[in-house]
């Protein structure tokens, strides 16, 4: 019914300023957070009865691993409190939807878009992975919201295909030296700070092996030349990218936000600034957004009941108490190292997603319970984080870069980008045993 859609897309937009209204003023303003958690709460059961049956499957599955997971049923309180947590994932897929529609309104885009048609698919994706990976180290799902509006609208299913997959494995290795990712707040609960940022200068290294070694083996005509020519169509839009770097990072530095916190607020407010300039853009982009957010309301319920679980399990014991019950001792350092990043992209296959593996495995090795540098652990829980966003149904970036580059989520994580996430699992996770021998 037409009126319910209407109203659905009305809670959502609820929800969405009630998340920047949280990461804006803190506490200060509860009773209006609540009410968007409310207002997400309605757009949850009105949208309960129009799920996608491949939804439906995902969604009870992770209720599945939830009941397996958690040591009791979350009281009241629980629930406000997670309810509000999940809150800033409800509002990212509309802010990129809002991001997407205005990008590809720009000029600057167009002439990239005019660009990258000339080229052949197997060309531009090298530069796609690229640009993903050194923006989306700072704007995280933000930079393939911008990459995608320089797809050609009129590119066939191959083209988008081979360009999702790209964007997709540049910007969730970035986890691996970025500290603008979820991953990095998890893991630094677990070994601390200093051993955080050694593990980000690892990482560095780790982002620049994985690029030399899988452009050429996932595209057999790649070349130096080619790169090239694709980065020289990515330039129309870099003084656009260098700008939202600029005010992500900076937004995060001086107010003390996390990237997925900076980038729900700055990027409204940068599409503010591109209404103030180019006012005939106003409705065409809303009208764009509002189709798109209609879309979407399968991928939210997804990634916010996930992200619900995820919260859940960081706060019990149950981890590291069925370890102990299980194993008395010291773990071995090479188990730990290897067992992390594979069993995090293993378990999201299945749709568990690594918020919730990761959190285990860090339980279970941190704390001198294995005999691994913290460091190493922590650059094998953010390679994990990597190969197990890049192959999950549920994870977040899967959703979004289906959704933008307009391609089925299932076709995303079952192609090359499965095998691509294994090899980077076990291959990372073995370069950090020798590492760990060493040190």
């Amino acid at each position: 019914m037409p009126m319910i859609g209407h109203i659905r897309l009305g809670l959502l937009c609820v929800a969405w300023m009630a998340a920047l209204i949280q990461v804006t003023t803190g506490t200060d303003l509860i009773e209006v957070v609540n009410l968007g958690v409310i207002a997400f709460i309605g757009f949850v059961l009105l949208t309960l009865s129009r799920l996608r049956h491949d939804s439906v499957l995902i969604l009870l599955l992770l209720v599945v691993v939830g009941w397996a997971l958690l040591d009791h049923f979350p009281d009241g309180d629980e629930w406000a409190t997670g309810g509000r947590y999940v809150l800033i994932f409800t509002a990212l897929l509309p802010t990129m939807a809002l991001v997407r529609a205005t990008a590809s309104m720009m000029p600057s885009v167009h002439r990239t878009q005019d660009a990258l048609e000339q080229l052949p698919a197997s060309a531009s994706s090298g530069g796609l992975h690229l640009a993903a990976n050194i923006f989306g180290g700072i704007i995280n799902t933000g930079a393939l919201a911008i990459l995608s509006a320089a797809i050609p609208k009129d590119a066939d299913d191959q083209r988008r295909q081979l360009a999702a997959e790209a964007a997709l494995r540049g910007m969730v290795t970035a986890a691996a030296w970025s500290p603008f990712f979820v991953a990095f707040a998890i893991g630094q609960g677990f070994v601390g700070k200093a051993n955080s940022w050694i593990a980000i200068g690892i990482g560095g290294v780790t982002a620049i092996l994985f690029a030399a070694i899988s452009l050429p083996l996932l595209n057999r005509s790649f070349s130096g030349g080619q790169l090239r020519l694709a980065l020289i169509c990515l330039k129309p839009v870099l003084m656009r990218l260098l700008l939202v770097l600029g005010a992500v990072l900076g937004s995060a530095l001086l107010f003390d936000f996390t990237a997925l916190s900076a980038v729900v607020v700055v990027m409204p407010v940068l599409v503010l600034v591109q209404f103030i300039r180019y006012p005939a853009q106003i409705k065409p982009i809303i009208e764009d957004t509002a189709g798109s957010m209609r879309n979407i309301a399968d991928d939210i319920l997804i990634i916010s009941m996930a992200m619900l679980i995820g919260y859940f399990a960081t706060r019990t014991g149950a981890f590291t108490a069925l370890v102990t019950s299980l194993y008395d001792g010291v773990i071995p350092g090479w188990f730990a190292l290897i067992m992390t990043p594979l069993g995090m992209m293993l378990a999201s296959v299945f749709g568990v997603h690594p918020v919730i593996s990761s959190t285990a495995f860090l339980a279970v090795f941190s704390g001198g319970h294995a005999d691994v540098h913290p460091a190493l652990l922590m650059q094998a829980h953010l390679i994990g984080w990597g190969a197990g966003t890049m192959s999950s149904v549920a994870s977040l970036s899967v959703i979004t870069s289906a959704n933008l580059f307009r391609v089925r989520s299932r076709d995303l994580v079952l192609g090359s980008n499965l095998w691509t996430a294994l090899a980077y699992a076990l291959v990372g996770g073995a370069a950090l045993c020798v590492v760990n021998m060493v040190v």
